[in-house]
């Protein structure tokens, strides 16, 4: 039996990898190679030729093969699934949907015609959970599995001019906040059942907007408005996969006012901290304590721009965050980027300097596709050292800054996670602006899980938590597969043959942490955890 659990242990449990060089994995012309817009699902990557306009699938054993070919370049973003998609073609036309085999355009008022307000533009905040993708507009939130254009379904509308500048989702839910232009109405957090449809309010309040909230460990966390009338009313808050909110501190002094969550580390949240007439803080909040990580001293600098990335729907520790930097004046514009383990000791300035020559701004969660991590390693477009955008590595084990020298284009956000490695558009001279290429960092530690075996079988499990019943979703196999469910104790306690790509699996388990492997006749596997609620 202990020879057993260790087998299980080894093949589940990751160890967060090293540097990654990215490496060119498609120029197919060579130095005449242009792209088009970018997408990406679970699995792939997709690029559009240019100015041949084919749309190319990169899989994850970088085998690039063509999907389609587009009557135009995607003016806006394109959304795409195992191999079927949206797109827009040019303003005041119809988007265009992709079933696999045909193109036709979406005019049954599914979609709005195509254009350049947020009412009209797919944001780039879309995921994918097993066939199906769910998507935003400014002012409605859509769910499709491109089968046809009546496939796309509105599950909210968003009731207020101001609109909605956000979507995030756990395993069963999607938040979203309905932001009102005026004061007739208070904003709102609400959240869409993705099992029932069902949609409802999560929070409303009257003392101002919303900002963006952070998903974790399958739970949402957000904040009370930031508005001054915010004051000594503010509140962080904890709303599971099934939309049960709790309260994890309450700030009521009478100056002071949570202004954003800015990510969560197993040692508390990470929240900005604001004290009237003194300024903005960032904090640890863990067992009812506030604990300040930097506030206006040599060797700590105030808040910069509410950059973040690091808040994380995998198994990380850290959060990275933008300061103003500490060498330079409370008014400077110069940036610096620090790191958090949510200790106050484990809080580190990892560089710094002018913005011509050091820039953290595409860590933003408000632009999807400008970063992306690695377990606890970053990877986002900045500035370091050059006045050219780059592809800057920042080391999650010594916080070491390495600089790509292919450069990145900030007109095109293209960096994506697939399932084994990010990928990105970059040009491989530095001083060309029209030579482009595909590029990939292998990242096995991405989902926090490293299995044993090279190859792999792709496949989704979805609730997750769950209770009484899981749908596992396999991605591109025909062949049947074998599913077993392991506890902690590396005991077997559920096989199933698995011969349909969507599966329904009932379960009477005890509630805990287990493993799912899935095996199939190739001898490819792969694992995911699995928790029973």
């Amino acid at each position: 039996m202990k020879k057993h659990l260790l087998v299980i242990a080894l093949s589940v449990v990751g160890v967060i990898s090293g540097y990654s060089q990215p490496t060119n994995i498609y120029q197919p012309n060579g130095s005449a190679t242009n792209f088009g817009k970018v997408a990406a699902d679970s699995l792939n990557y997709y690029v559009v030729n240019y100015p041949a306009l084919t749309l190319m699938k990169i899989d994850g054993s970088n085998k690039a093969s063509l999907v389609t070919t587009l009557p135009a370049d995607p003016f806006q973003t394109m959304i795409f699934n195992k191999g079927k998609g949206i797109f827009p073609v040019s303003a005041g036309l119809p988007f265009k949907l992709f079933d696999g085999t045909n193109q036709v355009d979406i005019t049954g008022g599914q979609l709005p015609l195509a254009g350049y307000t947020g009412d009209k533009v797919i944001a780039a905040d879309y995921f994918h959970i097993g066939n199906f993708t769910y998507f935003r507009t400014s002012n409605k939130i859509y769910k499709t599995d491109y089968t046809s254009a009546a496939s796309i379904k509105t599950l909210a509308t968003i009731k207020y001019t101001a609109g909605t500048t956000e979507m995030q989702h756990t395993a069963n839910s999607i938040f979203f906040q309905d932001i009102i232009g005026t004061s007739i109405a208070p904003s709102c957090i609400n959240r869409i059942d993705l099992l029932t449809g069902k949609v409802a309010k999560i929070d409303s309040s009257a003392y101002g907007s919303y900002d963006y909230g952070t998903v974790y460990n399958n739970d949402y966390y957000f904040c009370t408005p930031y508005g001054p009338g915010s004051v000594g009313k503010s509140k962080i808050y904890k709303v599971s996969d099934s939309g049960v909110k709790t309260v994890i501190y309450s700030e009521n002094a009478s100056n002071k006012h949570f202004v954003r969550i800015v990510g969560i580390t197993p040692n508390g949240v990470i929240a900005l901290l604001s004290t009237v007439s003194v300024g903005a803080e960032y904090v640890s909040i863990s067992g009812g304590i506030v604990t300040s990580l930097n506030f206006n001293t040599v060797a700590n600098s105030r808040p910069y721009g509410n950059v973040v990335v690091g808040s994380s729907r995998s198994a990380k520790s850290l959060v990275y965050f933008g300061t103003l930097d500490t060498l330079y004046t409370v008014n400077s514009t110069n940036t610096a980027l620090w790191v958090t383990n949510g200790t106050l000791a484990g809080t580190k300035k990892v560089r710094g300097g002018p913005p011509a020559t050091f820039e953290v701004s595409g860590l933003s969660p408000q632009f999807p596709g400008s970063a992306e991590t690695c377990g606890n390693d970053l990877y986002f477009a900045g500035k370091n050292g050059a006045n050219t955008t780059r592809l800057i590595y920042v080391d999650g084990n010594n916080y070491s800054v390495q600089t790509n020298s292919f450069g990145l284009f900030s007109t095109q956000p293209s960096i994506r996670k697939i399932a084994n490695g990010i990928v990105m558009v970059g040009s491989p001279l530095p001083t060309s602006s029209a030579e482009k290429a595909v590029f990939k960092v292998t990242c096995s530690a991405i989902t926090g899980i490293q299995n044993s075996l090279s190859n792999e079988v792709a496949f989704d499990i979805f609730p997750n938590p769950a209770k009484e019943q899981i749908i596992v979703s396999l991605s591109g196999k025909s062949e049947e597969c074998v599913l077993k469910i392991y506890n902690m104790l590396g005991e077997s306690v559920l096989n199933q043959i698995l011969v349909e790509q969507t599966s329904h699996i009932n379960l009477n388990l005890k509630p805990g942490l287990y493993f799912v492997n899935v095996l199939d006749d190739l001898g490819s596997k792969s694992t995911r955890k699995l928790i029973i609620q």
